[in-house]
């Protein structure tokens, strides 16, 4: 899809619950402000259509999708949905157009890892996270004019000294350390892989595509809603480097 295709500027994926709905809307307003055309689900689905059908219509029209991140947002089998459209389109057309949004920190699927982000939990940020975020996003893609330059405070996050939320430490080493032995695997072995685990079809790009897109969609995969999880792609890896 190019530019001159897209209906919006971004897609905002969130989880509709408080705290995160309050953040999602605080941001449809900023990005809306600075001339932005944002895609919501409180304004753009339409009433007469499936919630999945509108989800994938909003990704597919937007330039970018930007996950609101927290531990309520893995929770929602509809944001995990968000997530797989947009990182499977993005894959096939070589365009990052997932964004994730630090709201509050989460151990998060293997693939999100490697995406740079915008963290909102930085007490004393260089660069304000709006801002790191519009220049991340470019110029509008339309002739919408800027309401008001200026930018309200993003309403409170919640208190990290009251979740039980864990950062990850040893665990995403683990993680981190499975994706690079994926990506330093020749084409053969991880032909192998996929053979073993039998992901469903089309949900792995073919052999002429590039390892790390390969690698990206089977962990996503594997992850997501259906797959075999992490564990049966590390205990294929090991039969594989030792037999």
């Amino acid at each position: 899809m190019t530019s001159s295709t897209y209906q919006y500027d971004a897609f905002i994926s969130y989880r509709r619950q408080e705290p995160d709905k309050t953040f999602a809307r605080w941001l449809l307003k900023e990005l809306t402000a600075a001339g932005y055309r944002i895609a919501f689900d409180e304004v753009d689905f339409s009433p007469r259509s499936t919630f999945l059908n509108e989800m994938e219509r909003c990704c597919h029209e937007s330039r970018l999708v930007l996950a609101v991140v927290s531990p309520r947002y893995f929770e929602s089998g509809n944001t995990d949905m968000e997530a797989t459209i947009t990182t499977v389109q993005g894959m096939s057309d070589r365009n990052n157009r997932f964004i994730p949004l630090i709201y509050e920190e989460v151990q998060r699927p293997t693939w999100m890892y490697s995406l740079v982000g915008v963290n909102f939990t930085d007490e004393d940020p260089l660069v304000p996270p709006l801002e790191r975020l519009k220049a991340a996003m470019g110029e509008p893609l339309f002739d919408t004019a800027a309401a008001d330059s200026t930018t309200s405070a993003p309403p409170p996050r919640p208190n990290p000294a009251s979740t039980d939320e864990k950062k990850p430490t040893r665990d995403l080493q683990a993680r981190l350390k499975l994706m690079q032995q994926l990506s330093g695997l020749p084409n053969p072995q991880f032909e192998q892989i996929v053979f073993a685990l039998q992901p469903p079809a089309g949900s792995i790009p073919g052999s002429s595509a590039p390892l790390g897109d390969r690698v990206a969609a089977l962990l996503n995969w594997a992850e997501g809603t259906g797959g075999c999880g992490l564990e049966d792609i590390e205990v294929v890896l090991q039969a594989i480097l030792n037999g």
